[in-house]
Protein backbone atom coordinates (compact mmCIF):
# COMPACT_ATOMS: atom_id res chain seq x y z
CA UNK A 1 0.00 0.00 0.00
CA UNK A 2 1.38 3.62 -0.92
CA UNK A 3 2.15 5.91 2.16
CA UNK A 4 -0.35 8.30 0.75
CA UNK A 5 -3.08 5.56 0.90
CA UNK A 6 -1.86 4.60 4.23
CA UNK A 7 -2.07 8.51 5.27
CA UNK A 8 -5.48 8.49 3.84
CA UNK A 9 -6.46 5.92 5.78
CA UNK A 10 -4.86 6.97 9.23
CA UNK A 11 -7.45 7.57 12.03
CA UNK A 12 -8.25 11.04 13.70
CA UNK A 13 -9.83 10.17 17.14
CA UNK A 14 -12.94 12.17 17.90
CA UNK A 15 -14.31 12.71 21.21
CA UNK A 16 -16.14 10.21 22.07
CA UNK A 17 -13.72 7.71 20.85
CA UNK A 18 -11.99 8.79 24.22
CA UNK A 19 -14.75 8.19 26.83
CA UNK A 20 -16.21 4.47 24.56
CA UNK A 21 -11.82 3.33 24.00
CA UNK A 22 -12.07 3.82 28.36
CA UNK A 23 -15.36 2.28 28.87
CA UNK A 24 -17.33 0.09 26.00
CA UNK A 25 -14.19 -0.82 23.60
CA UNK A 26 -12.23 -2.95 25.71
CA UNK A 27 -15.19 -5.71 26.43
CA UNK A 28 -15.72 -6.21 22.57
CA UNK A 29 -13.24 -9.19 21.17
CA UNK A 30 -10.42 -8.42 19.22
CA UNK A 31 -11.82 -10.56 16.08
CA UNK A 32 -14.85 -8.60 15.84
CA UNK A 33 -14.10 -5.33 13.29
CA UNK A 34 -15.94 -2.75 12.40
CA UNK A 35 -17.50 -3.69 9.53
CA UNK A 36 -19.50 -6.66 11.56
CA UNK A 37 -21.06 -3.96 13.38
CA UNK A 38 -22.04 -2.13 10.47
CA UNK A 39 -23.11 -5.35 8.88
CA UNK A 40 -25.24 -5.70 12.03
CA UNK A 41 -27.09 -2.37 11.53
CA UNK A 42 -28.13 -3.55 8.44
CA UNK A 43 -29.36 -6.82 9.32
CA UNK A 44 -31.25 -5.05 12.34
CA UNK A 45 -32.81 -2.13 10.11
CA UNK A 46 -35.69 -4.52 8.12
CA UNK A 47 -36.95 -6.14 11.84
CA UNK A 48 -36.71 -2.76 13.38
CA UNK A 49 -38.82 -1.75 10.01
CA UNK A 50 -41.36 -4.21 10.72
CA UNK A 51 -41.74 -4.05 14.07
CA UNK A 52 -42.74 -0.32 14.45
CA UNK A 53 -45.26 -0.60 10.93
CA UNK A 54 -46.89 -3.16 13.11
CA UNK A 55 -46.51 -1.58 16.52
CA UNK A 56 -44.77 -3.39 18.61
CA UNK A 57 -42.98 -0.31 19.65
CA UNK A 58 -41.33 -1.95 22.59
CA UNK A 59 -39.03 -4.59 21.42
CA UNK A 60 -38.68 -2.27 18.03
CA UNK A 61 -36.98 0.46 20.56
CA UNK A 62 -34.57 -1.88 21.94
CA UNK A 63 -33.90 -3.32 18.35
CA UNK A 64 -33.44 0.31 17.24
CA UNK A 65 -31.24 0.86 20.44
CA UNK A 66 -28.89 -1.88 19.71
CA UNK A 67 -28.46 -0.60 16.14
CA UNK A 68 -27.90 2.51 17.10
CA UNK A 69 -24.96 1.30 19.56
CA UNK A 70 -23.38 -0.27 16.56
CA UNK A 71 -23.44 3.17 15.05
CA UNK A 72 -21.77 4.45 18.09
CA UNK A 73 -19.08 1.64 18.61
CA UNK A 74 -18.12 0.57 14.64
CA UNK A 75 -16.65 4.24 13.79
CA UNK A 76 -14.90 4.30 17.59
CA UNK A 77 -13.57 0.83 17.04
CA UNK A 78 -12.34 1.30 13.79
CA UNK A 79 -10.57 4.98 14.18
CA UNK A 80 -9.04 3.39 17.80
CA UNK A 81 -7.90 -0.14 16.64
CA UNK A 82 -6.40 1.11 13.20
CA UNK A 83 -9.42 -0.34 11.25
CA UNK A 84 -10.60 1.71 8.73
CA UNK A 85 -11.48 0.49 5.56
CA UNK A 86 -12.76 1.90 2.44
CA UNK A 87 -15.72 -0.30 2.70
CA UNK A 88 -16.88 0.60 5.88
CA UNK A 89 -16.05 4.21 5.02
CA UNK A 90 -18.60 3.42 2.46
CA UNK A 91 -21.07 2.06 3.92
CA UNK A 92 -21.61 2.33 7.96
CA UNK A 93 -23.00 6.03 6.69
CA UNK A 94 -25.49 4.25 4.33
CA UNK A 95 -26.27 2.06 7.11
CA UNK A 96 -27.01 5.18 9.22
CA UNK A 97 -29.32 6.54 6.52
CA UNK A 98 -31.42 3.58 5.72
CA UNK A 99 -31.88 2.89 9.49
CA UNK A 100 -33.09 7.01 10.35
CA UNK A 101 -34.67 7.28 7.54
CA UNK A 102 -37.20 4.69 7.56
CA UNK A 103 -37.63 5.52 11.54
CA UNK A 104 -38.18 9.24 10.53
CA UNK A 105 -40.70 8.26 7.53
CA UNK A 106 -42.50 5.72 10.05
CA UNK A 107 -42.63 8.21 13.17
CA UNK A 108 -41.96 11.31 12.13
CA UNK A 109 -42.62 12.32 8.82
CA UNK A 110 -46.94 12.55 9.85
CA UNK A 111 -46.02 15.18 12.41
CA UNK A 112 -43.51 17.29 10.57
CA UNK A 113 -43.80 16.51 6.94
CA UNK A 114 -41.99 19.45 6.19
CA UNK A 115 -38.69 18.94 8.33
CA UNK A 116 -38.50 15.08 7.55
CA UNK A 117 -39.12 15.63 3.64
CA UNK A 118 -36.12 18.20 4.07
CA UNK A 119 -33.93 15.82 5.97
CA UNK A 120 -34.49 12.76 3.49
CA UNK A 121 -33.74 15.29 0.99
CA UNK A 122 -29.97 15.81 2.72
CA UNK A 123 -29.48 12.40 3.06
CA UNK A 124 -29.74 11.92 -0.20
CA UNK A 125 -27.52 14.89 -1.10
CA UNK A 126 -24.83 13.21 1.07
CA UNK A 127 -25.08 10.33 -0.71
CA UNK A 128 -24.57 11.68 -4.14
CA UNK A 129 -21.94 14.35 -3.31
CA UNK A 130 -19.96 11.43 -1.08
CA UNK A 131 -19.83 9.07 -4.02
CA UNK A 132 -18.76 12.84 -6.05
CA UNK A 133 -16.52 13.52 -3.77
CA UNK A 134 -14.73 10.09 -3.41
CA UNK A 135 -14.27 10.39 -7.27
CA UNK A 136 -12.82 13.87 -7.19
CA UNK A 137 -9.99 12.33 -4.53
CA UNK A 138 -11.56 14.23 -1.33
CA UNK A 139 -11.20 12.56 1.93
CA UNK A 140 -14.55 11.70 2.70
CA UNK A 141 -14.86 10.36 6.52
CA UNK A 142 -16.82 10.76 9.28
CA UNK A 143 -16.24 14.22 11.32
CA UNK A 144 -17.89 15.65 14.77
CA UNK A 145 -20.52 17.35 12.37
CA UNK A 146 -21.83 14.09 11.82
CA UNK A 147 -21.83 12.77 14.10
CA UNK A 148 -23.36 15.13 16.54
CA UNK A 149 -26.00 15.22 13.43
CA UNK A 150 -26.50 11.63 14.43
CA UNK A 151 -27.01 12.37 17.82
CA UNK A 152 -29.55 14.46 17.30
CA UNK A 153 -31.16 12.46 15.22
CA UNK A 154 -31.08 9.13 17.69
CA UNK A 155 -32.57 11.76 20.40
CA UNK A 156 -35.88 12.84 18.47
CA UNK A 157 -36.67 9.19 17.56
CA UNK A 158 -36.07 8.03 21.28
CA UNK A 159 -38.42 10.73 21.84
CA UNK A 160 -41.07 10.28 19.36
CA UNK A 161 -41.04 6.62 20.66
CA UNK A 162 -41.75 7.68 24.03
CA UNK A 163 -44.57 9.88 22.94
CA UNK A 164 -45.53 7.16 20.84
CA UNK A 165 -45.52 4.73 23.57
CA UNK A 166 -46.81 6.43 26.97
CA UNK A 167 -48.65 9.26 24.91
CA UNK A 168 -46.35 11.61 27.10
CA UNK A 169 -46.89 15.48 27.10
CA UNK A 170 -46.73 17.71 24.21
CA UNK A 171 -43.15 18.84 25.14
CA UNK A 172 -41.78 15.65 23.98
CA UNK A 173 -43.06 16.15 20.43
CA UNK A 174 -41.77 19.76 20.52
CA UNK A 175 -38.36 18.90 21.59
CA UNK A 176 -37.95 16.00 19.28
CA UNK A 177 -39.18 18.58 16.03
CA UNK A 178 -36.12 20.87 17.67
CA UNK A 179 -33.61 17.97 17.74
CA UNK A 180 -34.48 17.52 14.05
CA UNK A 181 -34.16 21.04 12.88
CA UNK A 182 -31.00 20.91 14.82
CA UNK A 183 -29.83 17.94 13.07
CA UNK A 184 -30.51 19.82 9.99
CA UNK A 185 -28.48 22.40 10.84
CA UNK A 186 -25.34 19.91 11.83
CA UNK A 187 -26.07 17.77 8.50
CA UNK A 188 -25.57 21.03 6.38
CA UNK A 189 -22.10 21.96 8.27
CA UNK A 190 -21.02 18.27 7.91
CA UNK A 191 -21.57 18.50 4.15
CA UNK A 192 -19.90 21.99 3.84
CA UNK A 193 -16.53 20.64 5.57
CA UNK A 194 -16.87 17.28 3.15
CA UNK A 195 -17.70 15.01 6.37
CA UNK A 196 -20.57 12.28 6.23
Amino acid sequence: MKLAELLHLAPTLQPQDYLLRATILPLIPRWVKPNHLTVVRFVLTPPVIWLMLTQQYRAGTALFLLAALTDALDGSLARVRHQITRWGQTFDPLADKLLMGSLFIILALPQFPTTVSLIVLIDLSFIIAGWHWKRQGYNIKANLWGKMKMNCQVVAIILLLIETMAGGPAWLVTSAHLALLSAILLAIASLITHGI
